[in-house]
């Protein structure tokens, strides 16, 4: 973001009363860098935000964390400042936390030696994982993220396709931005062997998926909305906009107090070990759903043959799907995202 649009913000915050002034004293001899840690750090931007979060948890530390190295299970941090004579220098200390109520306060030795052999590892990860792409030894500077030119200009040689202002930069992020958001959605998309899976679009628009079952039954309809797994948004969680939106594509013609609800967890979902099957009753006017109500637990009254009909869509359904999964992967030669069919 340039100098004008930053000012322009400012100026605008100021004048809604969302900015305040504040000043700080700094070291003299560090006074030009603090002004301008301090200028990045306040920036009303989505950069300065981040920046705040990042810094945020070392306000209320009493040590600085130097490096930070995160498994499944554990972290472990390595803290400032650096003591002892520069034969034998060591990180004052760290600790691990994690899995177990897991919380190690590391000594200067303990540290340095964790340290060193998780330096030791990631150097050998790294370099497995560069020269398998054939990339070790090689230049792709096209994001424009590293400005400070001590580090930039030690290439032989610039990538072409590096932003060249911030302009640029900030182009070049939203086409990254949106091929990831596109790598999702393309990885979220159902499996299309499958006739009884329904895409619908979930919390913040994530998109989500579930199985349906519906018959008729003299003159009402009975429809269950059936949870899958790794299916983004639960229809628990949308259930009235989902059935207003099933019975309109579905069942346009019928009254919608003439639908009967079910929610239903088939056996393996959530690790249930059985499968629920829950009536769910809701308001309608002008066929718009509102207001669902479930019954606590799996309905005695329910048609042995409707909770067979459901139980078969499952089976059918796991069938067709199969090990169908899409996964993304970034196509390192193309530089774009790419979903595998």
């Amino acid at each position: 973001m340039n100098r004008m649009k930053l000012w322009r913000l400012r100026k605008t915050s100021q004048e809604a009363g969302r900015q305040t002034q504040v000043c700080v004293w700094a070291p003299e001899h560090d006074a030009e860098l603090v002004r301008q840690i301090c200028t990045r750090v306040a920036e009303a931007t989505a950069r300065g935000s981040e920046l705040r979060s990042v810094l945020h948890p070392q306000v209320a530390r009493r040590r600085t964390t130097a490096t930070q190295w995160a498994g499944t299970g554990f972290q472990v941090e390595v803290d400032y400042p650096l003591v002892g004579p520069w034969w034998f220098m060591r990180n004052i200390g760290g600790r691990i936390t994690g899995s177990d109520d897991t919380h190690i306060e590391l000594s200067p030795e303990e540290a340095h030696d964790l340290k060193v052999r998780l330096s030791q590892i990631c150097e050998k990860e790294i370099r497995s994982w560069l020269t398998s792409r054939k990339l070790l030894g090689t230049v792709r500077d096209n994001t424009g993220v590293v400005t400070d030119e001590d580090y930039v200009d030690h290439t032989l040689s610039a990538d072409p396709n590096r932003p060249a202002d911030e302009t640029a930069f900030a182009e070049n992020e939203a086409r990254i931005a949106k091929g990831v958001r596109e790598a999702a959605r393309r990885s979220r998309k159902p499996p299309v062997k499958d006739p009884s899976v329904i895409e619908f679009e979930g919390d913040q628009g994530f998109p989500s998926f579930c199985q349906i079952a519906h018959r008729k039954q003299g003159e009402r309809i009975q429809f269950a909305l059936i949870h899958m797994n790794n299916g983004g948004t639960s229809p628990t969680n949308m259930f009235a906009p989902l059935a207003t939106y099933m019975r309109q594509r579905f069942y346009p013609e019928i009254d919608a107090g003439r639908i009967d609800w079910y929610d239903v967890i088939p056996a393996g979902v959530y690790h249930r070990p059985t499968t629920d099957i829950l009536p769910v009753r809701m308001e309608h006017a002008n066929g718009i759903y509102s207001k669902p109500q479930w019954s606590g637990d799996r309905a005695p009254d329910i048609p042995k043959d409707w909770a067979a009909f459901i139980d078969e869509t499952v089976a059918l359904g796991q069938a067709a799907r199969g090990s169908s999964e899409i996964p993304s992967r970034v196509d390192t030669g193309k530089k774009k995202l790419v979903a595998l069919e």
